[in-house]
């Protein structure tokens, strides 16, 4: 394998957006893109429209085509909703123009680029949440599968219950002085019927989009802010219990947080996550380089 003719692709791609590295076999960096969300639970013909794009935005940088027949095109994607085996067969036997693709859940190149290619485990608090560890060749995966039914704690999680709470306090139901409800319901114009409409149609993401109406009034201490924000934190111990519950011997491996919600649950983690935690040494990107140049130069 030549240093000049072989191009490496790591695509991180969730369910709000989506970031592209390239580097060339001696880890030159070449380029990089971030475009919106490619989720292949949903659309796996959209996702690979969306990946392809800001492959070749990245590339551009350098003014290489994916069309260029003397390079060697590889890519590695860590992809949300491979779980789901429908999605992911029909995602990688889409026609594409890569010499090698390898395909895995965005949470296990998270966790590859966070520890560098050893064991270790994350937790991401994002959209979703999913924690995976990695100890020898042993995988292991909790959560991340799918909201409304699991990814409790989440950024989802939170935009769904704050509404639920909205509700709640529209009707009657509870009492409560919580300025987040009202600001939410102010970004409806106050509207019940426009509420109603809207989080009966809403997806995850677009549940997730409440989230920082919830995060911007922990610092204010705000009761209903708190409350989901401490039971989200319960939701992500638990996830990391799991972890070391079905890991060889029970070990307690370093473990990195990611995701937009991470910085807020952190505080109000359980004392046994917190002593482990440790900040990500590279990317989910960069993650998915380490695990394509494994499969393709045994690394």
């Amino acid at each position: 394998m030549t240093t000049t003719h072989d191009i490496f692709i790591g695509v991180d791609a969730g369910a709000t957006k989506t970031k592209v590295v390239i580097e060339d076999n001696l880890e030159n960096f070449l380029g990089e893109a971030y475009v919106g969300a490619a989720t292949i639970r949903f659309d796996t013909k959209k996702a690979w429209q969306t990946i392809l794009n800001a492959i070749n935005k990245a590339l551009s940088t350098k003014g290489i085509n994916l069309e260029d027949k003397s390079l060697r095109f590889h890519a590695g994607m860590g992809l949300t909703g491979c779980e789901i085996e429908e999605c992911y067969q029909e995602f990688i036997n889409t026609k594409h123009p890569f010499q090698t693709l390898v395909v895995k859940q965005d949470s296990y190149t998270a966790c590859l680029g966070a520890h560098a290619g050893c064991d270790g485990a994350i937790i991401i608090v994002g959209t979703g949440v999913s924690g995976v560890e990695i100890q020898g060749e042993k995988i292991i995966q909790v959560s991340g599968f799918g909201f409304p039914h699991d990814d409790q704690g989440s950024g989802a999680w939170l935009g769904l219950k704050a509404i639920s709470f909205t509700f709640m306090w529209l009707d009657g139901r509870i009492d409560s002085d919580s300025k987040l409800l009202d600001d939410i319901f102010q970004k409806f114009d106050r509207s019940l019927p426009k509420l109603i409409t809207w989080a009966n149609a809403a997806k995850p993401t677009q549940f997730a989009e409440i989230a920082p109406l919830v995060l911007a009034h922990i610092p204010k201490e705000d009761p209903i802010a708190m409350n989901l924000i401490k039971r989200a934190a319960k939701y992500v111990d638990a996830v990391a219990a799991a972890l070391v519950k079905r890991s060889e011997n029970n070990v307690t491996l370093p473990c990195a947080l990611f995701g937009g919600v991470a910085s807020f649950v952190e505080p109000w983690l359980d004392v046994n996550l917190k002593t482990r935690l440790v900040p990500p040494k590279y990317d989910a990107a960069k993650g998915a380089i380490l695990m394509l140049k494994k499969h393709v130069q045994g690394k």
